[in-house]
């Protein structure tokens, strides 16, 4: 077992939050891709769909953060608090806007839908994958329970990809 000083114990919380953060944004990205119809929409209408899922998403998350720190405390947020949710929050957009890069760079690439979706989706099951990795692995640096963790949630998220191919 390692043992931790409060810095280091508060700099692992923070992580943790970041990395719960990025979560929302692989789950929104890949849940909204499974509803995707090819064609449908063009690659801006697609990107800009993205991003505002990931905008909705953060939101969100703020949101419920924001409930989560006022019942802990038993008052309201200070603005300086406000500010680094927010901050915090935005990770979530981290999946979403590197998915609008992709769509980005596949529009000028003329990849086609269906490439681009599955694209999308192993991106998300790969970054499922770090993200339950990592998740564990701050808690304790313990590389067994990591991969487990990672595993896991790998099996759970390509539950989202035998949905899309029944869709």
């Amino acid at each position: 077992m390692v043992e931790t000083s409060d810095r280091w114990s508060n700099q692992r919380r923070i992580m943790a939050q970041r990395i719960a953060a990025v979560l929302y944004g692989v789950i929104a990205i890949m849940t909204a891709d499974l509803a995707l119809q090819p064609g449908r929409f063009g690659y801006v209408e697609t990107a800009l769909g993205t991003l505002l899922i990931g905008f909705a998403m953060t939101l969100t998350r703020f949101f419920v953060r924001v409930v989560t720190k006022e019942a802990e405390i038993g008052a309201h947020v200070s603005m300086a608090e406000t500010g680094l949710l927010v901050r915090d929050s935005l990770w979530v957009m981290l999946f979403p806007a590197i998915t609008a890069l992709v769509i980005a760079v596949a529009a000028f690439t003329a990849t086609r839908w269906t490439v681009l979706l599955d694209t999308v989706l192993y991106f998300g099951v790969a970054t499922v994958f770090a993200v339950g990795f990592l998740s564990s692995y701050i808690l304790d640096n313990e590389i067994r329970p990591a991969l487990s963790r990672g595993a896991f949630w790998t099996l759970l998220s390509l539950v989202l990809l035998a949905a899309k191919t029944l869709i």
